[in-house]
């Protein structure tokens, strides 16, 4: 007597997995190796589903045919049976352990043998029914079937041990997913052999590429909707996973260095669509060499593109081809724009060993390292001396403060209108025992970051107020020494009393102190900073604002602050073009009608000492005195100098 098949479920499945295959479509989730062998899985459980509705078509039709039955069923079971090797290699795909495969013959022996057998049984089949067949014209499964569990089994059990192994690389949720697997294949294993009439296997299938889709195959947390390139988390997923396995990967770091300038000139949609061809130029190159990897925008004008398996001479191919392009003129609607763009590159992890040093590498490559054009590499000795500051640099300052690595150095400034020396600049100055000198502009936003700014300004205004309580300072005839805060120190709870208890300590003066606050410190508006400012200049001490003309000014604020003095940034000295010398002219009336004085850094020629003197600047500042020196030499200087009624 025949049973009838069953077949809604299989319907069912079809439908899901239609719904499933347009959503990667439309959703764009169709680059990389792992959206791919997902898109792969989509389609042959599609293609097992189909095939099984025309199996059980033909038994419910009871096509006399028995071969052409069991062939049908023959290939449809071939089809599903290769559905699980193909979730294994997407579980593979989700870490980068799937760039080692071509290299290991013996896991893709051990891979293929149970398919091929499981393969070749099914293909038997069609001829011998040892696995499915007909009796009396009833479908019917046979011990042999059990065979063919068992080797999808296998693989369903290998993808579930790989995920354990290495479940630092998963999300608990998407852990949970691919767990689900086992308990879904199961329940097919269980009851197919208890209701033969009844298809669940697609079905059972279907579920699971839906829950992966749900919990893993999510466009919004690895894909940019700006610039439809991988974002910043999937970057450092990527790379995470990387570290963990242990798998070599080359690294293409671009960053534009006038990315806000630009962006601030062509707005936002503008600056995407100018990101997007940067992605497409990393993209085609990509291609150009045939290598698998990903292009990521990781945010503020920064891409990515990597390279699995790829030796440093393709990389560094790939990196010409890239500079090459991204020096050409990008034409984006009206506007005609230049790039300056930093490419570096970095083999791992031979180069860089973890996350860490990397993200902070990439992050402040482009702005510690001179612009020259060329392809930079992490290995080379400049690069690799500063990407070993900046990984180690919390450590260096800790270092720094247990081994008296920090110094104060002083440059004097010369006063215009008395011919002399009158006051001087406190800079910090650190001397590593391994790393030697290291550059205030490394260390400092490394303190800022970490915090020990506010322990190291401490310092600083300690070391200053013990030299003007000396003997030494007193015989100088300096009459104040300028201290530099930073935006973190400004905005510190109980600043000023903390400057005001130093002070006190060695009997200094307000008059003797001069605090200096940026461009930056003066644009913010925080309650804190504003007290702090406040309660400092009411205790009689004056304020400068450092580095005028490099950041933005909100002059009103300015206008508000205690400021006594200006200084002008040396890029006014270094840019004398006529118009710019009218903006200077313009800038020194403004700044004196506000009743302050003008301080100029960056002096290094006798012929600009006269230019900014005869426009009427109070303060000369720069190389053509002196450069910073340590405290002994900065007494014998001035006193030297001072005697002699230093000139012009």
């Amino acid at each position: 007597m025949m049973i009838e098949r069953i077949f809604y479920l299989d319907i069912a499945a079809l439908v899901i997995l239609v719904i499933a295959l347009i959503s990667q479509l439309t959703r764009r989730m169709t680059k990389g190796v792992a959206n791919h062998f997902f898109l792969i899985l989509v389609s042959v459980t599609m293609l097992s589903c189909g095939l099984e509705i025309w199996a059980d078509a033909l038994d419910n039709l009871c096509v006399p045919d028995l071969m052409l039955r069991r062939f049908a069923h023959s290939v449809q079971m071939i089809v599903y049976n290769t559905t699980t090797p193909c979730f294994l290699l997407y579980v593979l795909s989700l870490t980068s352990v799937w760039y080692k495969l071509p290299k290991q013959k013996s896991m893709w022996i051990t891979l293929a043998v149970p398919y091929i057998a499981d393969i070749s049984l099914l293909i038997c089949n069609i001829f011998t029914g040892t696995v499915v067949d007909y009796h009396d014209g009833v479908y019917t499964i046979n011990p042999m079937a059990y065979v063919t569990y068992a080797a999808a089994g296998f693989y369903i059990i290998l993808a579930m041990c790989y995920v354990l192994f290495y479940h630092k690389l998963f999300s608990f949720p998407k852990i949970a997913c691919l767990l689900f697997q086992i308990p879904l294949a199961g329940i097919a294993g269980i009851l197919i052999p208890m209701f033969p009439n009844i298809c669940v296997t697609s079905f059972t299938g279907a579920v699971g590429i839906l829950l992966i889709i749900a919990m893993i195959q999510r466009p919004e947390e690895i894909v940019d909707s700006a610039t439809g390139l991988r974002k910043m988390s999937a970057y450092a997923d990527d790379m995470k996973k990387y570290f963990l396995t242990g798998n070599q990967v080359s690294i293409i770091m671009v960053n534009i260095s006038n990315y806000q300038t630009i962006s601030s000139i062509i707005g936002y949609e503008l600056m995407n669509e100018l990101l997007m061809n940067v992605g497409r130029i990393m993209i085609n190159t990509k291609k150009s060499i045939k290598n698998y990897g990903e292009v990521y925008y990781i945010g503020q004008g920064c891409l990515r593109l990597t390279l699995n398996n790829c030796d440093s001479d393709h990389t560094q191919k790939a990196a010409e081809i890239i500079n090459s392009e991204l020096k050409k003129t990008f034409k984006i609607n009206q506007y005609d724009i230049n790039l300056i763009a930093y490419v570096c590159t970095a083999q791992c992890p031979e180069d860089i060993s973890d996350l860490k040093s990397l993200t902070t590498f990439g992050t402040d490559f482009s702005s510690k390292l001179p612009y020259n054009g060329e392809v930079l590499h992490a290995s080379s000795a400049i690069v690799k001396r500063s990407m070993t500051l900046l990984s180690g640099m919390d450590r260096i300052i800790d270092n720094a403060f247990a081994n008296h690595g920090f110094h104060v150095y002083y440059q004097p400034i010369y006063s215009v209108e008395k011919k002399r020396f009158e006051s001087a600049e406190a800079l910090l100055r650190l001397i590593d025992e391994k790393e030697g000198f290291i550059s205030p502009e490394i260390f400092i936003p490394a303190a800022e970051k970490s915090g020990a700014i506010h322990k190291i300004g401490e310092f600083v205004l300690e070391e200053v107020c013990r030299f003007i309580g000396s003997d030494d300072f007193k015989k100088l005839g300096i009459s104040y020494i300028e201290v530099n805060l930073s935006v973190s120190q400004c905005m510190e709870h109980g600043l000023s009393e903390k400057i005001l208890r130093i002070m006190n300590k060695y009997g200094v003066s307000p008059k003797q102190i001069n605090l200096e606050i940026t461009e930056t410190a003066a644009s913010f508006d925080q309650s804190v900073m504003t007290e702090n400012l406040a309660e400092l200049s009411s205790a009689g001490i004056a304020f400068s604002l450092d580095d005028y003309g490099t950041g933005y000014s909100n002059m009103y604020r300015i206008a508000a602050l205690p400021l006594k003095i200006v200084k002008l940034d040396k890029s006014f000295v270094n840019n004398q073009t006529s118009k710019m010398w009218t903006i200077l002219q313009n800038t020194v009336k403004m700044i004196k009608d506000l009743d302050m004085e003008i301080v100029v850094e960056g002096i290094e020629t006798k012929d600009m000492v006269k230019k900014f003197s005869d426009l009427r600047c109070d303060f000369i500042q720069g190389y053509y005195y002196s450069k910073p020196i340590p405290q002994d030499e900065f007494v014998k200087f001035v006193s030297e100098r001072n005697s002699t009624s230093a000139s012009v």
